[in-house]
């Protein structure tokens, strides 16, 4: 073999094209940074928010043997935040000064409510609820929570940490609450005010020791107890759901958000709840970003096709469009191992397995399937299957991608029951990009149709973008490219607000 070496980059490229043993290395990376800023519903003037910034550098090798074989690998460095050694203060001195140990569970199991609308009185079904507003902030399945801690010795993650609303008339209450301020913390001075006997509830969020009961006319249909465990009641007083450990707000009303993106203003009770601890991450915050590597891949490739081992997920052959197409992803929760070959008639087959820690022969969770390529036409599958019983599919996505010139069109479908459709085409010099895709109906998430579509173009050097969702939410994106340094500025109506910064690639 030949012992020499071919070193590169994105500043100084050097090409070893047919030089067998030779070793490629790229070396590239990012700097990006920006501040944030609001305008909109809960932003009265613009305002400026968190500043931000990132640093990535991305390291590859690629070769070629004597013999043929293809290897190589590759890896990112990056800079991140989450290991801390200041102390959290999330309620300031109210909670007894610092908290040391922050602990952050992606997703709710579940949304529990029994609530009414103001108008009418009628009970909306507790499985329409997307999300509900507690603390002017939405709460959903799908969100993060975050729960503190004063010691280091934190075991066994969050509990059942359940946030909840009550809106509504008080017929019997004790005990105070704590207003909070417009930050969401208790406001300075800590201010209690008694929760009243009757009478529409004052917003705030109840202490451990209140006890309320919520009524609409002479049925009652809710209690709780703040901190314990409480049930929901329906209009004929009986048990709908039981909560425990919630953190409780009141107010005389409650917005929910349903499956059709409407929303309403009910009264009664809901709660997110159930998170599961094993999904449980804890972060110390570091009073500078460290930095991390990441998504680690390492491959060789030859006549029997291409073996990869790699840290991150893999997605399979089918693109997801929207919510439609990601079905069947394998989730890498170890190490994963990818192995593709080479069929006949453009076929191009795969076979995915996570070697997650505590796995056996039983329990391996396998993605399968492949692609072909006909031309201008291509089709692709993704089966997720257990290695308990191959027979049995899990999940599994269809996809199809179809370019001819300046136009391109793509189909996906799952075992959900979603689908997806994007066009894309360049029309008097600028590209339009559409997307339509369904949401099958499913408890506490949004259903329907959702489409977005945006026109770019460039005009004397600078970008601009244009876009709208089917709320009618507009987007825009500005950019200017000069060399390695590219500033931008974008906005984006559903969020209230965006950002301004810049990044330097190298």
């Amino acid at each position: 073999m030949k012992k020499f070496l071919i070193a590169g980059s994105s500043l100084a490229a050097v090409a070893a094209a047919g030089s067998a043993g030779a070793v490629d290395v790229t070396l590239g990376g990012s700097i990006d940074m920006g501040v944030e800023f609001g305008v909109g519903k809960s932003s009265s003037s613009l305002s400026v928010g968190d500043a931000y910034n990132s640093i990535s550098l991305s390291l590859a090798a690629a070769g070629t043997t004597d013999g043929g074989m293809k290897y190589g690998g590759s890896f990112t460095l990056a800079t991140a935040g989450e290991l801390q050694f200041s102390a959290y203060d999330s309620n300031g001195t109210a909670a007894a000064g610092k908290n040391l140990v922050k602990m952050t569970v992606a997703g709710g199991a579940d949304l529990e409510a029994a609530v009414y609308n103001v108008s009418g009185g009628q009970m909306i079904a507790a499985s329409q609820v997307v999300g509900v507003k507690i603390n002017s902030d939405w709460k959903s399945v799908g969100g993060t929570e975050t729960g503190y801690d004063t010691a280091f010795n934190v075991d066994g993650g969050i509990d059942a940490g359940n946030v909840c609303k009550l809106a509504g008339i008080a017929s019997a209450a004790s005990g105070s609450y704590t207003r909070l301020g417009t930050d969401g913390k208790p406001a300075n001075p800590v201010v209690s005010v008694a929760v009243p006997t009757t009478g529409y509830l004052p917003a705030g969020k109840l202490t451990t020791a209140a006890t309320v009961t919520i009524t609409a006319g002479a049925s009652a249909k809710a209690g709780v107890v703040a901190g314990t465990a409480w049930d929901m009641l329906t209009a004929d007083g009986a048990a709908q759901a039981s909560v425990t450990d919630a953190a409780v707000y009141i107010g005389p009303f409650m917005e929910v958000k349903l499956h059709s993106s409407s929303t309403k203003m009910v009264v009664g009770a809901a709660c997110v709840e159930g998170l599961e601890s094993s999904d449980t991450n804890y972060f110390m915050n570091n009073a500078s970003k460290v930095v991390t590597a990441s998504d680690a891949s390492i491959y060789i490739e030859g006549g029997f096709g291409k073996l990869t081992l790699q840290t991150g997920d893999y997605a399979g052959g089918v693109s997801a469009i929207g919510d439609a197409g990601d079905a069947a992803d394998l989730e890498v929760n170890g190490l994963g191992v990818v192995i593709g070959g080479v069929g006949m008639l453009g076929a191009n087959p795969f076979v995915a397995v996570d070697l997650a820690p505590n796995t056996g022969p039983n329990n391996f969770q396998i993605l399968t399937g492949g692609t072909i390529d006909m031309g201008g036409l291509s089709a692709a599958i993704d089966v997720s299957v257990s290695s308990a019983d191959v027979v049995d599919i899990q999940s599994w996505d269809l996809g199809l991608n179809y370019a001819m010139g300046d136009m391109g069109l793509a189909f996906a479908y799952d075992s959900g029951n979603d689908w997806g459709m994007s066009a894309s085409m360049d029309v008097a010099g600028f590209g339009v990009d559409a997307t339509i895709y369904n949401k099958a109906v499913s408890d506490h998430e949004k259903s329907g149709l959702f489409y977005s579509i945006a026109a770019s173009t460039s005009l004397n050097g600078v970008g601009l973008s244009l876009g709208v969702d089917q709320d009618m939410q507009p987007t825009v994106n500005l950019s200017k490219s000069m060399g390695g340094l590219s500033i931008y500025a974008a906005y984006d109506a559903a969020d209230e607000g965006g950002k301004v910064g810049a990044t330097l690639s190298f």
